[in-house]
């Protein structure tokens, strides 16, 4: 199995636990395409919507594609039953707030990010966030906005906020032996 097609697998096999098989989701932070895809393939009854700031040009015919400006999604309130977020806030400009437009078209988010342990972890964490988007067919905006836990712990205990879940998961290459932050899904719903 190559290593593309092990990491699609992998994001994949992470996010399976948290979707329903009829429920519409956003992709926010889509890239090209391809966890839309093959999450589609695994399972056939989602709506899913990709969302993202770079045009990948990609056209999937059960999938739609938006590209939007990374300030404001063009959806309307609650319009997915869930938003997936796969290792994209740290590459938005304000991640916060980024969540928060996640959750306002969403009814619930489901975030996996890279975390930091300790501030000296983040030169590595941007180092192999370099690395790795380097080989991208497109220019991938890179802002290393990394978070600790306890920060995006903070932001999912806001009003009306609830985190049911936060879940370290196990990085796909590398041993966590390495000081490059350590991987969480977290899942979040607004209360009623």
């Amino acid at each position: 199995m190559n290593i593309v097609k092990k990491n699609i697998n992998w994001k994949v096999k992470t996010l399976l636990p948290y979707l329903n098989k009829s429920e519409k989701v956003l992709d926010f932070g889509c890239g090209d395409l391809s966890l839309s895809s093959s999450l589609k393939l695994s399972i056939p009854g989602l709506n899913i919507t990709g969302v993202d700031v770079v045009d990948f040009k990609i056209n999937q015919n059960d999938i739609k594609f938006i590209k939007y400006d990374g300030k404001k999604l063009p959806f309307k309130d609650n319009s997915f039953d869930t938003v997936v977020s796969f290792y994209v806030f740290h590459h938005c400009d304000n991640p916060i707030n980024s969540f928060k437009e996640c959750l306002r078209v969403g009814k619930r988010v489901v975030v996996v990010e890279s975390v930091y342990r300790h501030p000296l972890e983040i030169p590595f964490m941007r180092f192999m966030d370099w690395i790795y988007n380097k080989f991208k067919s497109d220019s991938v905006h890179l802002s290393y906005q990394f978070l600790s836990y306890k920060d995006w712990v903070k932001v999912f205990s806001q009003d009306k906020l609830k985190m049911v879940s936060s879940k370290r998961i196990k990085q796909i290459f590398l041993s966590s032996i390495f000081p490059i932050g350590i991987s969480y899904a977290f899942e979040v719903t607004k209360e009623n």
